[in-house]
């Protein structure tokens, strides 16, 4: 597996993580603004911690991909969690 692909999984596996957090520990609250802060500061979080662990010729390789690879997948799978983990907590 390469190692952009590497890291479009991994922003996909921490977009569901997020999503299922800023449910269940109510980072919504008391706005929606809060919980997009924290989703947004863990990804550039994230982002720097990559970054640091990866050598300077992987870095060079991945270029600006290192930074938007995978971005939309992270937002679009932590608003389908949230939407999800939010009405089933509801239900309960």
């Amino acid at each position: 597996m390469r190692l952009e692909d590497k890291l479009y999984w991994g922003r996909f596996v921490g977009g569901i993580l997020m999503g299922f957090l800023t449910a269940l520990l109510r980072l919504y609250e008391p706005t929606i603004f809060v919980g997009i802060i924290i989703m947004a500061a863990v990804y550039v979080f994230s982002t720097i911690i990559i970054k640091g662990l990866l050598k300077e010729e992987s870095r060079k390789q991945l270029g600006r991909k290192l930074y938007t690879s995978g971005a939309a997948t992270y937002i679009v799978m932590w608003l389908i969690v949230l939407v999800i983990t939010f009405n089933v907590l509801q239900a309960l």
